[in-house]
């Protein structure tokens, strides 16, 4: 039986190649993206692998912030652990993110994505992160280090000026020290600014401090026992690790770092095979139903249902190992390309070779057969159940099931849809959200069983406009004829613009929802003043702009991480007036004179979550410990104050940095917002990272995210569409094997071959048309019923893009059109006589 499914391959080539290409590209993305994981874990492990730093101290972070100051630790520390037996030498470290490194012409170094560290310098050589190069230690404000790779590529050399960006102060200095890494960790690989100790303290925290201690034991010391002596010593405020566990930790970080990349092709991956999957069904149900007498003969001549059965899933099986194999080689060459790509952008990643595990072979080869074998099963039982006896007779064909179970599974999982739908409407906010999203999916699944119930009636209306003349009368009748195959090619299609035209939906209503939330969040401000990288800045900024001519006040908001409770939360701090001008903000209750007296005012939704009202308290968690807030008013939903919001006085107290996050300036009368923009940029050149806009272009910088997400998404949908087309392309191909005889008795009738061309395009444009209608349905309504329950969310704008939408619907009637161009014109071809004589 293998040897006949291998010739029936072999005969009928063509029938296959499609499915083929389905498996290949889903196959691609799953090994691109594992070949790529390993290769990033075997070099990172390579990178970790000599850490100078036999144990290393760092504070807890309470909220794990990922704005705002990191956590520090005081000098005492230091001598409290150097005095532990066993330790030789303790020595306290400073790192510091968030700073920026300008070229010589002023604009910033590319980073790729890498933070840029700041640094102090070490005291103790022995457990130093990095080593000197080139040069000599930095001392003082007006003498800094780079490490290699950023000053061979920015241009610097020994005694250049360097301008760089902390969040505290901008600093031009001299270079003189060029340094390299010595050891892995959190700046393996990234860019590299270093000062004297007390210097990288004033330039990159604003205040003494220390980020941790690196220790070096003394020679025949047990290193776990003299972990659990500091431990014991310095107390639960402290994180203390060995070598090896910063090793790991240090190797985990990095993998978030760069392994975004793999869970972005293993999306890919996970559709592709998804749409795939339809095609795959598609095909062999067809070939099974073409090939009906061939596999009944082989009944008819002693084969049983099992054997038959086995044929059709050994011929899935050679698809699949063929399919398997070519996508693991373009996933090798995916990976490969990735790689490549980041060192022709000077992004790090350690050399170690592309790795191509076992693991990885195995997994493709594994998905690829399993999803051929799962999708050819039905149309391998249906081959089972043929009859000997059909052999002997002409148009034989397999006995379709009846719809019945179809249907009624169908309507069991709309049913399951509507209630999901309105739990999650109930539920509102991102929970309801996503049981939405659930609804969506089964509510897709449902339509899919039960749409051959409906398919011939919708293809029958939306091809009345084309006419009744022969061709396309005949072509919506082959379209017609097998609701089963009809509504599956149109299936995949339909998940495809559901999809698309449900992000459509959402990624204009965010753009709408972003544009009146800053309108009203904004207010009275004439202009915003930010920082691009990195995020936060000096106060002096605030200080030089209120000295600006044509400037009638600035106000200034400061933010980091904190938690409420168990819920993390944005920390803002507010100067006096900001939420009575510059901000508009409305109240559900309460009131804001409680922020002058060290009280906090939250949104609507954190109100919800955290079950709280006007006049109880809160318990804040920020990186300087625990602290109660009594809650003074409760805020209506604004997009810039989803945040406990406090007075800066307070936000001060908290331990929260001297560094601001924005500023709402007013521009006095008689003053145009664009000569106030371009004085306040003359006053502030040594702060070439700060960004001065008016409410328009704010709302278009805040929209950008949304355009990089949709614009990621839409290419991950391209793909899907793509597979869909082929299933299109796929079911025409085989249509015209199947009806190989048809077609040679139309041409014999008369029907010339730019009339069967039209027959063909109108059953294709039939098609698409049903499966492009039914997605839009789906899409726009799962769109709009998310908006509904994210109002308080920040998307409380609806924006349907009615011309977008009806695009698409005009594309799909192209796609229908180009995917009929080869079928047709191989129809076309047919030679007459053959045709008729076809069986």
């Amino acid at each position: 039986m293998l040897k006949i499914a291998l010739r029936s391959v072999l005969a009928h080539r063509l029938r296959f190649v499609l499915c083929t290409v389905a498996v290949v590209l889903g196959i691609a993305f799953v090994g691109g993206a594992m070949v790529f994981t390993d290769t990033l874990s075997t070099a990172l492990k390579k990178q970790y692998a000599g850490s100078t730093a036999d144990i290393t101290i760092t504070p807890v972070d309470p909220v794990e912030a990922r704005t705002g100051p990191p956590a520090t630790l005081a000098a005492a520390v230091v001598g409290q652990v150097a005095a532990v037996p066993g330790v030789a030498d303790a020595d306290a470290q400073l790192l510091v993110s968030d700073v920026q490194i300008r070229k010589p012409d002023g604009t910033p170094i590319d980073t790729y994505g890498l933070p840029t560290y700041g640094a102090g310098w070490p005291h103790a050589v022995r457990t130093s992160p990095f080593r000197l190069l080139d040069g000599k230690q930095p001392w003082g404000t007006a003498e800094l280090g780079l490490d290699e790779s950023t000053a061979s590529k920015a241009g610097y050399s020994i005694g250049d000026q360097v301008r760089i960006v902390t969040a505290t102060q901008p600093v031009t200095a001299t270079l003189t020290a060029i340094t390299t890494a010595a050891q892995a960790g959190p700046a393996a690989g990234a860019p590299l600014v270093t000062f004297d100790p007390a210097t990288a303290q004033l330039v990159l925290l604003g205040k003494p401090g220390w980020t941790s201690i690196a220790v070096a034991l003394k020679p025949g010391a047990d290193t776990d026992q003299v972990r659990a002596a500091i431990a014991k010593t310095v107390g639960d405020a402290f994180k203390v690790r060995t070598a090896a566990q910063v090793e790991a930790d240090g190797e985990s970080a990095l993998d978030t770092t760069f392994g975004g990349f793999s869970s972005i092709l293993l999306m890919f991956a996970g559709l592709a095979l998804f749409v795939g999957a339809f095609l795959i069904v598609n095909t062999f149900a067809m070939q099974v139903a073409q090939r009906s007498r061939e596999l009944a003969m082989l009944r008819a001549i002693g084969a049983s249902r099992g054997q038959v059965i086995g044929t059709v899933l050994a011929e899935a099986v050679v698809i699949g190992l063929i399919g398997s194999t070519l996508g693991l080689l373009l996933g090798i060459g995916v990976a490969a390309g990735i790689t490549f790509g980041y060192e022709e952008l000077g992004a790090a990643i350690p050399s170690a070779g592309l790795q191509i595990t076992p693991a990885t072979i195995i997994a493709c080869y594994v998905i690829g057969a399993l999803l051929t074998v799962g999708a050819a099963y039905p149309a391998a039982r249906r081959a089972g159940r043929l009859p000997p006896m059909a052999a002997l007779r002409d148009g034989a064909t397999i006995p379709e099931r009846s719809l019945l179970v179809r249907l009624l599974a169908g309507a069991f999982l709309l049913l399951m849809a509507l209630v999901l739908y309105l739990i999650g409407d109930y539920a509102s906010g991102m929970p309801g959200a996503v049981l939405i999203g659930l609804s969506s999916a089964m509510a897709l699944l449902g339509i899919v069983m039960t749409s051959p119930l409906v398919s011939r009636y919708v293809v029958r209306g939306l091809m009345a406009p084309f006419g009744h003349k022969a061709p396309v009368t005949l072509g919506r009748r082959n379209a017609e004829r097998n609701p089963r195959r009809t509504s599956a090619t149109a299936s995949a299609l339909m998940i495809s613009v559901a999809l698309i035209s449900g992000l459509v939906v959402i990624g204009a209503s965010a753009k709408a929802s972003i544009d009146a939330n800053v309108a009203a969040a904004i207010g009275t401000s004439d202009l915003v003043v930010s920082s691009s990288d990195p995020d936060t800045f000096s106060p002096q900024v605030a200080d030089r702009i209120r000295q600006v001519s044509g400037i009638a006040g600035v106000h200034q908001v400061r933010q980091q991480d904190g938690k409420a409770g168990d819920l993390p939360v944005k920390v803002t701090g507010v100067g006096d007036g900001t939420l009575s001008g510059p901000i508009t903000v409305g109240l559900d209750s309460g009131s804001l004179d409680g922020l002058a007296t060290g009280q906090a005012v939250v949104p609507r939704t954190m109100a919800k979550s955290l079950h709280v009202s006007a006049g109880q308290s809160i318990t804040l968690t920020t990186t300087t410990g625990k602290h109660s807030l009594t809650v003074a008013g409760i805020l209506t939903p604004n997009r810039q104050l989803n945040a406990v919001v406090i007075s800066l006085a307070t936000y001060e107290k908290l331990g929260g940095a001297p560094a601001d996050s924005l500023l709402y300036v007013d521009v006095a009368e008689g003053t145009s917002t664009a000569q106030a923009s371009t004085a306040i940029l003359d006053g502030l050149k040594d702060y070439p990272s700060i960004q001065v806009r008016d409410q328009q272009a704010y709302a278009a910088q805040a929209r950008g995210p949304v355009d990089a997400v949709t614009t990621v998404i839409g290419m991950l949908l391209a793909l899907a569409i793509l597979i869909a087309i082929l299933g299109i392309v796929n079911t025409l191909a085989l249509g015209v094997v199947e009806r190989t005889r048809e077609i040679g008795l139309l041409r014999a009738i008369g029907m010339d071959r730019p009339q069967l061309r039209r027959m063909l395009r109108v059953e294709s444009i039939a098609v698409t048309l049903l499966g492009a209608l039914l997605g839009l349905a789906v899409g726009v309504l799962t769109a709009a019923a998310i908006q509904n329950v994210l109002v308080d969310d920040g998307l409380s704008e609806l924006d349907i893009p009615v011309l977008q939408l009806l695009g698409a619907v005009l594309v799909s009637g192209v796609i229908g059109v180009l995917a009929a161009v080869w079928p047709s014109r191989r129809a076309a071809r047919l030679n007459v006589l053959q045709a008729i004589a076809t069986e």
